[in-house]
């Protein structure tokens, strides 16, 4: 009987210890019995950071501005500490910036993650704005040092109006010989070209070979402007003739588009007619900009970034 009372004894024990074991796993596969938080340093080269945004290439899509942060404890531990780096005050916005999570690996005693500060100008002008950063408040397994970084940061204003040019369309008739023709308006080789108002043209908006032109106008000094539709090849020129035995002259239409991100009543399109598949090409060579040529709308510049476009 005793050995019976004894064998009970010896299994109810056990079954404690198994049950006090599992209620101290914290679920990352090492056993917390003998587990002792560390205290958790996080350090960065200043906590006082100044980022202007007009220093960040606005051609490095997907990057900004990082700062780097460093989480370090004094002697490995065997379970990964989670650090995420948030904000915890200060007046930017969410699309200002990105806080990653610092991630210390089982066995290791540091790593780090960058706060990264965004080029954004969906809110336009919005003036210098702060940013705290510091750690999440549910760390469950490590003690925090304080730590608080401050950033500020100078808005970029978007001083960059988009322009896009495009004539895409086709045209089908019938030719001396009785077969149907289409002409591709793509063909048409146009440019784009910015004008000030004493008539000197300052340079291409854009000038490729493609159907719809796109880029985009700034760093231009206060006053008026013109966008001109620059003709740089016309290939149906005299070239097709239909069963009436006339040449082929239909109109072709430009549409222009506009936007100015951060700005939304900066934004439009319209229509411009006056080009037809039989205008003429430039005469010289090497091509002069402007020679044939039909202007599609003023701008008027004011405070180096305001923008009105006005079709003609």
């Amino acid at each position: 009987m005793k050995n019976k009372l004894k064998s009970i004894f010896l299994l109810a024990l056990s079954a404690g210890v198994l049950a006090t074991s599992c209620s101290e796993d914290d679920h990352t596969g090492a056993s917390m019995i003998n587990y002792s938080s560390p205290t958790v340093t996080l350090s960065t080269a200043s906590t006082s950071v100044v980022v202007d945004e007009s220093m960040i290439d606005p051609d490095d899509e997907g990057l900004g501005y990082e700062i780097e942060v460093t989480a370090s404890i004094p002697e490995p531990v065997f379970a990964d500490i989670h650090i995420p780096l948030v904000q915890v005050g200060g007046t930017a916005g969410s699309s200002d910036f990105s806080g990653g999570t610092i991630v210390i690996t089982s066995g290791h005693t540091s790593a780090t993650a960058n706060v990264t500060i965004w080029r954004e100008c969906e809110s336009g002008v919005e003036g210098e704005e702060t940013l705290t950063i510091s750690y999440g408040d549910n760390i469950a397994n490590a003690k925090m040092a304080p730590f608080s970084m401050d950033i500020t940061i100078i808005d970029w204003v978007n001083d960059a109006l988009e322009i896009s040019v495009g004539w895409e369309g086709t045209y089908t008739f019938t030719d001396q010989a009785g077969t149907e023709v289409e002409i591709d308006f793509c063909g048409l080789d146009i440019d784009t070209v910015l004008f000030d108002d004493m008539g000197n043209a300052l340079g291409y908006i854009s000038g490729t070979s493609d159907c719809t032109e796109v880029d985009v106008i700034s760093g231009l000094a206060d006053g008026t402007y013109y966008i001109v539709a620059d003709v740089f090849e016309n290939p149906f020129e005299d070239y097709y003739v239909n069963d009436d035995d006339d040449i082929v002259d239909v109109p072709i239409v430009l549409t222009t588009s506009y936007s100015q991100c951060g700005f939304p009543d900066t934004t439009g399109s319209f229509v411009t007619e006056g080009l037809t598949s039989n205008i003429s090409n430039p005469v010289s060579d090497p091509h002069l900009v402007g020679e044939v040529a039909i202007a599609i709308a003023t701008v008027e510049v004011t405070g180096g970034y305001n923008y009105v476009v006005t079709p003609l």
